[in-house]
């Protein structure tokens, strides 16, 4: 697989898809019934370039799941032995979310109701898009977006994640350290590390140590990583590489630094984070994701590949209104007991609030 078939060898249905390619004479056509996970998964990025090069999709039926029982979906599509013209082929979507298990029956339906989830695209919209996904669904301004020069890697620099390969002996959470011990520059920093769902704010439940042996052990053992130097305890965006519920960034205050489970994306020369973070957890972007990345994993490249507008930064009724979204969230983080910045529980300072101002008691007597 590896030797005969490089773009191809994640699977052996892709082996078989190359196999066709080369038996069908210039000018045919070949057609499969596949598992939809080549259309965009990373690792059949090569081939998707190199069947969008030299190959022209004629029409594809995405059939979803149950065709074959309770499976994991397919698609149906044919393919000619020719170099895209420029033309567009019919694609058509016969579901509305791909989890939904129909009878064969339902999908028929579905099938023959000419109109239903029915799509002319240009193949070429997909090379335009970065890991050329077979996105065919998408709007024209969607796809239109993805032709713009300027994507969110032009303004963010990183430097890898942090790695102890000793979590027991390295981390703690927040409560497990005395303050005296903890915070910027001191033996033990914050540390993202990714956590659930949550944006604007919070999820930096961890501390790390930092002291000099563990700086030392981290160059040293050959499991570990360090970041450099220049990247310590800067403010930055972090989010969970890892999740089911759609993207989630956050405000990662100065005095930190991260891990793997939560990466962190410094801007390269403006301080602008605000208009930055309010553009990573908008609509569009959570949209831009799904499609760049299908699986849980959200990895920084993803991230670096959002399409920007013209002029993201400085637009101050974004930063004005994520100012006040963060704080919203901070407060409610520092709410919990466990938060490193809790100091009263809201409810006894609603109490002692109201109570400081009841008037006084009169005698009746």
């Amino acid at each position: 697989m590896k030797d005969e078939y490089p773009t191809g060898k994640a699977d052996l249905m892709t082996a078989f898809m190359l196999k066709a390619e080369v038996l069908t004479k210039p000018g045919g056509t070949w057609g499969m019934i596949n598992l939809p996970s080549w259309m965009s998964l990373k690792s059949f990025e090569n081939m998707r370039h190199d069947l969008l090069l030299t190959q022209r999709i004629a029409s594809m039926v995405h059939l979803g799941r149950g065709v074959f029982g309770s499976d994991f979906g397919s698609v149906a599509f044919v393919v000619a032995n020719a170099k895209g013209d420029g033309g567009r082929a019919v694609y058509r979507r016969l579901f509305e979310q791909h989890v939904d298990v129909r009878s064969v029956a339902t999908i028929e339906a579905l099938f023959l109701d000419r109109d239903y989830n029915r799509f002319e695209i240009a193949q070429s919209d997909f090379a335009a898009i970065p890991g050329s996904p077979i996105v065919y669904w998408l709007s024209e301004k969607m796809r239109a977006a993805f032709k713009v020069s300027d994507r969110l890697d032009s303004l963010v620099i990183t430097e890898g994640q942090h790695k102890t390969a000793d979590n027991d002996r390295y981390l703690r959470y927040g409560w497990e350290v005395s303050r005296s011990l903890a915070g910027h520059q001191a033996r033990w920093i914050p540390y993202a590390k990714g956590g659930p769902f949550r944006r604007w704010f919070g999820n930096i439940d961890h501390l790390v140590d930092w002291s000099e042996a563990a700086r030392s052990h981290y160059r040293l053992n050959a499991a570990c990583r360090i970041t450099d130097p220049q990247f310590w305890y800067l403010p930055g965006i972090t989010w969970t590489d890892i999740t089911s519920g759609g993207s989630s960034f956050r405000w990662m205050p100065a005095g930190g630094t991260f891990d793997m489970s939560g990466p962190v994306a410094y801007l390269a020369y403006s301080n602008d984070y605000s208009s930055v973070l309010g553009i990573l957890n908008s609509a569009f972007a959570t949209d831009v994701f799904r499609i760049l990345n299908s699986t849980f994993h959200l990895q920084l490249r993803d991230v670096r590949a959002l399409p920007m507008p013209p002029e993201p930064v400085g637009s101050h009724e974004i930063s004005h209104g994520v100012d006040r979204m963060v704080s919203v969230s901070r407060d409610d983080w520092n709410s919990f007991e466990t938060a490193w910045s809790f100091t009263k529980n809201p409810l006894i300072r609603t109490f002692q609030s109201a109570t400081s101002e009841r008037p006084p008691r009169v005698d009746s007597n």
